[in-house]
């Protein structure tokens, strides 16, 4: 692959570290006094499990807190946390190469609050990057909500069998409501299953369930419209006569349009998003005479694609600003619903110019074309409005050929402006 393809699946991976702070408007709960308002530095789920980072106006210094200090914290309109105290695997003892044994030891932790109301849905990520959910109802202590997994062997075949201990400790939590029992033994070990249920008993014995960041964590998507311009360059390598050529053709710079579907996946992370893109665009190439040093025959190329790409990309986006940089790989795949590839045979005459053969098919193209790609950007970050974005994109793609003794890549640069047609 090309050198300068390289870089692409590093974008997303260096992105994040120029988000060092993610300071929005929050709160943190002392464990005596009023609450401090100002901003709470939101991060990944296992750093706001350990940590909470305040200032009381920005530009102010920061103050940090271990849950040892908090009673909980929680950022406006969006996620909060409490402070409980939880069982959970602190590091890792090796003995021997095949024995391993897992330290754990009672800890406070900033669990984060899914659900709150006469039972309490709480949530954590380890630093083993393992998911734990908990229980809490009014008045008694946390329970971990826990499945664990074993290998079962049966008739010679062996599979996984996952337990059902979270299911016996919601029943037994929950038996002042007995319509919710049923909804319990089908119930998945999963976020939206395990709210689901605690909403359900907490409207049950007539309570209220708080949703503290439901808004949050719905994934968002967002029709629009992409227009733009681009210019590539074909790389075509074949044999003639016995000798390897190479040729470099330069397409004209071609208008593009489309529509994109952008998901917003904040129930996975608030800064990476999903998109789907429907591109229509024209490419032409034409080579002129190629002929070879010390022959006096050649070939002239023309080609012709049109196609419909449609690029899947993961995009990261700065959280901070109105406007902000982002950056986004992806993969595209094209289906080319035109590919015309026409040859003809040129010879230097006597007078130094060219006689020409007649044009002819060149070799039997693909139907799909398929590539990878990368872009940077700045787009507006408006929650309510309708957003605009300003891209510039690099492909490369495996062409239009399906010879195998022909090679057709082709390298892509956009220029892109989006914008979005619903809210």
């Amino acid at each position: 692959m090309n050198k300068h393809v390289l870089f692409l699946p590093l974008l997303l991976a260096a992105a994040p570290v120029v988000a060092q702070t993610n300071f929005r408007p929050g709160y943190v709960l002392p464990l005596v006094g009023d609450t401090l308002r100002g901003e709470v530095d939101s991060r990944g789920a296992q750093r706001n499990a350990r940590l909470a980072r305040f200032r009381p106006a920005p530009g102010a210094a920061v103050t940090e807190y271990s849950p040892r200090q908090l009673r909980g914290y929680g950022l406006t309109g969006d996620r909060l946390y409490q402070t409980e105290t939880v069982v959970l695997t602190d590091s890792l003892q090796r003995q021997t190469l095949l024995n391993v044994t897992a330290d754990t030891l009672r800890r406070p932790s900033f669990l984060e609050v899914l659900v709150q109301g006469p039972a309490s849905l709480l949530y954590l990520r380890d630093e083993r990057n393992n998911d734990h959910y908990y229980l809490k109802m009014q008045g008694q202590p946390v329970q971990e909500l826990v499945q664990t997994t074993r290998q079962v062997v049966d008739a010679g075949v062996t599979y996984q069998r996952k337990s059902d201990e979270f299911r016996r400790t919601l029943a037994a939590s929950m038996q002042q409501c007995m319509a919710v029992q049923p909804v319990i033994t089908t119930v998945r070990y999963d976020q939206a299953g395990l709210m689901r249920v605690v909403r359900h008993y907490n409207e049950c014995v007539g309570g209220v369930s708080a949703l503290p960041a439901s808004a949050s964590r719905k994934n968002h998507i967002r029709l629009g419209v992409v227009a733009g311009a681009e210019s590539s360059r074909m790389e075509l390598n074949y044999n003639y006569l016995g000798l390897p050529m190479t040729i470099n053709m330069q397409g004209d710079a071609q208008p593009v349009v489309g529509l994109t579907f952008n998901i917003r996946l904040t129930g996975l992370n608030k800064n990476i998003s999903a998109r789907l893109e429907a591109l229509y665009e024209k490419q032409r190439y034409e080579s002129g005479p190629v002929i070879p040093a010390n022959i006096t025959q050649g070939r002239e190329f023309r080609i012709a694609l049109t196609s419909i790409r449609l690029p899947l990309l993961v995009r990261y986006t700065y959280p901070k600003g109105n406007i902000r940089p982002f950056a986004q790989v992806g993969y595209s795949f094209s289906h080319l619903s035109r590919a015309d590839n026409e040859v003809r045979e040129v010879y230097r005459n006597t007078t130094g110019g060219y006689d020409y053969a007649a044009w002819r098919p060149f070799i039997a193209p693909r139907k799909l074309e398929q590539g990878v790609l990368g872009g940077l950007g700045l787009t507006t970050a408006w929650e309510d409005k309708r957003n605009l974005a300003l891209e510039a994109r690099y492909e490369r793609s495996d062409g239009f050929s399906e010879s195998i003794g022909v090679g057709s890549r082709i390298n892509r640069l956009y220029l892109l402006l989006s914008y979005d047609l619903t809210k």
